[in-house]
């Protein structure tokens, strides 16, 4: 292999995300050094979060994910002609000699074995899929969904008309997207096959997951949540069958194992460098690992959460990119640092935004963090502009001091201008004070005169001075965190035609519902139980945010009201 020499002053392994970042930064900081990138299979530099969306047909070729922005493909040739460094494509890197400073690479294509030494040793080995918990039958119609042959098959398969059912097993993110591009686009009868009680169980609380429940179901997909496969199969027929944990059967054409993944580290348990409680690979913040002469990133490191200050996986395209440039200026000698992460995270499920960063209620109760939440529907723009959409929004927050601690959102609104603010405030630690004294650009066509973030931290203030704020959930639901359900009175404060147009309907012996619209309720006071407890309800807070005032200032004292009002609790339960 005379063409690719016997050493390198770096050798990258990998050739997605993290791997080639690093070898364009490394060239311009150090023009001069000799770098070579072994990737292990034939594509390079991949759009993998892109995989769903060619699996949908909204992009036509898949290879629309690797070229350039200007159409030239991202080959071996283009990063050796354009970006100024050799790419090695089915070269496979088996071994590193920590000692020799060298890497055993084997030619997939011919199965020549060779020996590369390296001054600087760069792992951009990604993730690989989980293993299924359960027994799966060999075949082409059970695969994961992580790689650029899972994708390719799967649309394969469905163009030939091939594919009329599909059951997705994993309601995390990559399970949520390819729901859509297999019940959307071509319009498959598609099953949603979940273990935990909920969808996005990483990303969402259970109340604002069932918003991306009820959006799937609205789409005719089938959700099956707290149901766990036992096995898969296959009858003489090549019809796959999935045997569910409550005795029940799923007869389809295709299942996508979307069981989530972990850290490929066998190079870096082969040369023993140090991994760390999450499995992956431990970095510093210049991204070395224990050998100070190797460096790490991307899906196969761990990362420091700036809120809790634990170590956690997060297999992110945008880290892994992020994570190319700090290595390479670390090369090059600059004092460049990764900070570590607060977890934003977007996607788009139908008709659906949704987002999530730093923690949700669920995770900061499992961080051991005293926290209150807010809620509220909000438009992101002003009502009057003719593409304002509305959007759900739950901030969590620390009882102490009010640190923020993070930010929920779905719905049809501009959701991700909000996510990035917020991180940019997780970052900093900053406080409600901090949030609420945020200028943000205003203009009717991008926001309103007050951001929504301005009113989940007004909010949050007002909680801090006695205001109950309730999360929303059913009726059912919010009737039994009371402890005598049937001395509720439910205040209707929407005004006459809006609660005749939608009533809300409370089951027996779960108190009363009373309609009286805010203007009229100053005169009305006294047809109140002042010993109830008052739920006060509207379309989206703010009238029943005045109510609570009100009642507080009349003299009652167990007053609460739904944040998000029916709206947001109409968005989780469905209607």
């Amino acid at each position: 292999m005379d063409n690719i020499g016997d050493r390198s002053d770096v050798v990258i392994v990998g050739g997605v995300a993290c791997g080639p970042k690093t070898g364009v930064t490394l060239v311009r900081r150090l023009p001069q050094a000799k770098i070579t990138l072994f990737q292990r299979e034939s594509m390079l530099s991949y759009g993998t979060c892109g995989m769903p969306y060619y699996a949908a047909g909204e992009i036509q070729s898949f290879d629309e994910l690797t070229i350039t922005p200007y159409g030239v493909p991202r080959s071996a040739d283009f990063f050796k002609r354009t970006k100024g460094f050799d790419v090695f494509t089915d070269a496979e890197v088996t071994s590193v000699n920590r000692a020799q400073k060298t890497v055993t690479v084997r030619m997939l294509t011919n199965g020549e074995t060779f020996e590369h030494g390296y001054d600087k040793l760069v792992l951009a080995t990604g993730a690989i899929p989980n293993d299924a918990p359960f027994e799966v039958a060999s075949t082409d119609r059970v695969r994961p969904f992580t790689r650029p042959d899972d994708a390719i098959r799967f649309r394969k398969l469905v163009e030939k008309g091939k594919v009329g059912r599909v059951v997705i097993v994993g309601g995390g993110f990559i399970g949520c997207e390819l729901v859509e591009a297999a019940a959307g686009l071509w319009g498959l009868e598609t099953v949603l096959i979940e273990k935990e009680d909920q969808v996005l169980p990483l990303l969402l609380d259970p109340e604002m997951a069932r918003m991306a429940e009820t959006e799937m179901k609205r789409q005719s997909v089938q959700v099956h949540t707290s149901t766990a496969v036992q096995k898969i199969d296959e009858d003489d027929s090549g019809t796959v069958l999935v045997h569910l944990d409550d005795g029940r059967t799923v007869e389809t054409d295709y299942v996508a194992l979307c069981l989530g993944v972990h850290p490929e580290v066998t190079l870096a348990r082969q040369c023993d460098l140090k991994l760390g409680d999450t499995g992956c690979l431990e970095v510093d913040n210049h991204m070395r690992t224990s050998d100070p002469d190797i460096y790490a990133g991307g899906d196969c490191v761990e990362s420091q959460h700036l809120v809790t200050g634990r170590k956690i996986f997060l297999p992110m395209g945008s880290l892994a990119n992020r994570h190319g440039r700090v290595i390479a200026e670390s090369i090059a000698g600059y004092e460049t640092t990764f900070p570590g992460v607060v977890g934003a995270c977007v996607m788009k499920l139908f008709d659906l935004n949704i987002g999530s960063v730093g923690l949700s209620e669920t995770a900061a109760a499992e961080a051991g963090v005293e926290a209150q939440v807010v809620t509220g529907v909000f438009m992101d723009k002003p009502d009057y502009y003719p593409e304002a959409a509305s959007m759900v929004l739950k901030m969590v927050y620390a009882v102490d001091d009010m640190r923020l601690l993070g930010l929920q959102a779905v719905g049809a609104g501009d959701i991700c201008r909000r996510i990035d603010v917020f991180s940019m405030f997780l970052r900093h630690g900053a406080t409600v004070s901090d949030l609420i004294d945020h200028e943000h650009g205003y203009a009717p066509p991008y926001a309103e005169a007050l951001d929504p973030l301005h009113h989940l931290a007004a909010m949050a203030q007002a909680q801090a001075r006695g205001t109950n704020f309730m999360t929303p959930g059913t009726p059912d639901e919010i009737a039994s965190r009371f402890s005598t359900p049937s001395d509720i009175v439910w205040l209707d404060v929407r005004e006459t035609e809006e609660a005749t147009a939608a009533p809300w309907t409370v089951p027996d012996g779960h108190g009363k519902t009373m309609s009286i619209s805010l203007n009229d309720l100053r005169d009305r006071l006294e047809e109140l139980d002042r010993s109830a407890n008052v739920v006060i309800i509207c379309r989206r807070g703010p009238r029943s945010y005045q109510t609570a005032l009100i009642l507080a200032q009349a003299g009652f004292e167990n007053v609460h009201f739904i944040g998000g009002g029916t709206t947001a609790v109409g968005k989780i339960a469905g209607y």
